[in-house]
């Protein structure tokens, strides 16, 4: 029962950010579409939709896409190796393993572009 209670929530946040980053791409595509007019109605009406886009946080909602599906993984992963446990200690080593190593590469990955500002590995 645990190990299902972590594997839906997996899977509805995955769901979920998927269909947020459906519904956020046909917000950007509105506001990609030219309005008819003359270039100084077009920049209005652009610039209207722009401060739309900052008013009802959009670059924010983008933003928190990626960290919904690194929880939606964490806790997949975290399901699959209390899963193999009950099957295999010698899997469950491995797996956990893999997944610890895993999760350190992403911690590692967050932390040195603290402290190296021209550090590539920048994620959310």
């Amino acid at each position: 029962l645990w190990i299902n209670s972590l594997w839906l929530t997996s899977l509805v946040l995955s769901l979920t950010t998927t269909l947020i980053a459906v519904l956020t791409k046909q917000w950007i595509n509105e506001y990609m579409i030219l309005p008819s007019g003359n270039p100084r109605d077009r920049a209005r009406i652009r610039h209207f939709r722009f401060i739309g886009l900052e008013q009802w946080h959009v670059p924010l909602i983008i933003g928190l896409l990626p960290i919904l599906m690194h929880v939606a993984l964490g806790v997949f992963l975290a399901g699959l190796v209390i899963f193999v446990c009950s099957l295999s200690t010698a899997m469950a080593s491995a797996l956990g393993c893999m997944t610890g190593t895993g999760a350190l590469a992403y911690l590692v990955s967050n932390i040195l572009p603290l402290f190296y500002t021209n550090c590539p590995y920048k994620t959310p």
